[in-house]
């Protein structure tokens, strides 16, 4: 499963673990594996509806005086958590690059840094969750847009300070940016981390088919949040010699309101049609009791757009269903077939390691015209 990361209103590292919560991820185990880490908070997570749509925010307190964490201290409880191997590697890379810009900015070496803007246990789940949470949810691929910019200034411990953050603008480098008008800080030092650590690919949009959408909202009062789509990757064009698995687009519609002649003409247009893979009438009954049919067509996806209008042409039908299909095709070749002395155009395939050969339809027609017999004669041996 890939994951693509629609930056364009910002990113954080709150605004992500609740983006993959939209997405399904059930976020009581992490506070369990963090307690039994040694680290006692809470996760809440709850849904909100903003200006973006429904979305996911989540939340994260203790009740304890927390004690000045460094990286090192949040690194052991890494070490310890339970997570897979794949997981904590990308949490502690993420902390790596997140130590060094906050290093960077300050003009300190790395083992002095701590994390008070934000709060040591926030960066922890934040972390820790985001890497996690890629694991439950399968996600094995991460792309995302270009980063917004943004501009301002920010109050925080160190006094006033230029956004973006001097911390996340070091990890920002390198990354694509677009302009905005904004004047708020959009990409936090967190998000920058996240971003530098786990984005394999910046892209204009997600690829594939999509499966899932997850909104994420900040604690700053925004419209939008951090959108994350699921998709899988498209199944790539299979080469019939080799066979394999493809993905194709059924186009269907009911039909009873034309005559028979109507219909004769738009199977045999359809069926003509390059474009078009296959097609079928399936006679019933429709409403009102009329007697109707739905007709089914297969095309490529990228045939789509000429296939439906074709459909529409030919029958005038008001609407059409599609629904993205995946179909096994064997391997198979163009070949040679002689029957009754007749040398027929034939596809051969491969099915359970055996060959066989099959005459085209148009090739037996031919040749039992030339013969002057039915098609059946040219099986049936007399």
């Amino acid at each position: 499963m890939d994951l693509y990361l629609d930056c364009g209103n910002g990113i954080s590292g709150d605004m992500t673990l609740a983006a993959l919560v939209h997405l399904g991820l059930d976020i009581a185990p992490l506070a369990s594996a963090l307690a039994r880490a040694g680290v006692n908070c809470r996760i809440e997570t709850w849904p909100e509806t903003r200006v973006g749509g429904p979305g996911r925010r989540v939340d994260v307190s203790w009740d304890e005086v927390q004690p000045l964490r460094h990286p090192a201290d949040i690194a052991a409880v890494f070490a310890v958590l339970d997570m897979g191997g794949a997981a904590r590697q990308r949490a502690l890379a993420v902390l790596e690059a997140l130590t060094l810009a906050e290093a960077e900015a300050h003009q300190i070496p790395p083992e002095e840094v701590h994390f008070h803007e934000v709060g040591a246990i926030d960066t922890l789940v934040d972390i820790a969750g985001a890497c996690w949470g890629l694991e439950q949810l399968g996600v094995r691929r991460v792309t995302a847009s270009p980063l917004p910019w943004f501009s301002g200034t920010v109050q925080c411990a160190h006094g006033l300070i230029p956004l973006p953050a001097p911390a996340a603008a070091w990890l920002m480098r390198g990354k694509p940016v677009r302009p905005t008008d904004a004047r708020e800080e959009l990409v936090t030092p967190t998000g920058a981390a996240l971003v530098h650590v786990l984005v394999d690919e910046f892209t204009d949009g997600p690829q594939g088919v999509l499966r899932a959408l997850g909104t994420g909202y900040g604690s700053r009062p925004a419209p939008g949040g951090l959108r994350a789509w699921l998709a899988e990757p498209a199944p790539e064009a299979v080469s019939h010699a080799r066979g394999g698995r493809e993905q194709v687009l059924q186009l269907e519609t009911h039909l009873d309101h034309l005559s028979g002649e109507e219909l004769g003409m738009a199977l045999t247009a359809l069926a003509a049609s390059p474009e078009v893979l296959d097609v079928l009438w399936l006679p019933g009954i429709g409403k009102k009791n009329r007697p109707a049919g739905l007709l089914r067509v297969l095309c490529r996806p990228e045939d789509e757009e000429g296939v439906s209008l074709g459909v529409l042409r030919h029958t005038h039908s008001l609407g059409l269903r599609r629904q993205c299909l995946e179909r096994l095709v064997l391997p198979r070749e163009a070949a040679e077939l002689i029957d009754a002395g007749e040398r027929l155009e034939a596809k051969a395939y491969i099915l359970e390691g055996r060959r066989y050969v099959r005459a085209e339809a148009e090739a037996v027609k031919s040749a039992s015209a030339r013969l002057g017999v039915g098609a059946p004669a040219l099986r049936f041996k007399a």
